[in-house]
């Protein structure tokens, strides 16, 4: 996804969104980051943004070289979809499918999300080994997939990739 200036010239490239409800740790920091180049993380996720304490800790995560910026959804949205952050590769990490809609109702255009770690806890279900979720976000899911977004459940860089829109679209 690239966002182009009115003058032509490329100023930011989003070079992967991807679910994970760890946000920034070691294999977002390190594998995911080195994998697509990126020089700038973005979280957007709205209780993280409230907590500064949350916010430094993911800061230390960050790789040595690579900025980042936490933000509520909506805050993300109107910045990424102004391509607020420069020349940066930005990632953007999410916790969940309601922040991508956010997201995409804000103004960004997702066509491609790598869905990976979103823990197992009480009233979510198991829909692949690495992802759980619960009814209300089995439905923000079935949203993305019916706007479009190709959805690819990828937990590690250079691992099998599995089309989660097919997963979405068999779960009843």
């Amino acid at each position: 996804m690239e966002f182009v200036c009115k003058e032509g010239v490329e100023h930011m490239k989003i070079v992967l969104v991807r679910v994970d409800d760890r946000l920034i740790h070691g294999q977002v920091a390190l594998g995911w980051t080195r994998n697509v180049g990126a020089t700038h993380i973005v979280v957007a996720d709205d209780e993280v943004a409230r907590d500064n304490t949350q916010k430094m800790l993911l800061q230390l995560a960050t790789p040595v070289g690579v900025k980042s910026t936490v933000l509520s959804v909506s805050e993300a949205a109107a910045q990424l979809a102004a391509g607020k952050f420069g020349n940066d590769r930005v990632m953007v990490i999410v916790r969940g499918p309601h922040a991508l809609l956010g997201l995409i109702e804000g103004g960004v255009s997702l066509t491609k999300v790598n869905v990976g770690n979103v823990r197992m806890a009480e009233g979510r279900e198991r829909l692949t080994k690495e992802v759980a979720a619960s009814p209300d976000e089995i439905e923000a899911w079935k949203k993305l997939d019916a706007l479009g977004v190709k959805l690819e459940a990828l937990w590690l860089p250079g691992g099998s990739a599995m089309d989660f829109n097919q997963v979405i679209r068999s779960h009843r």
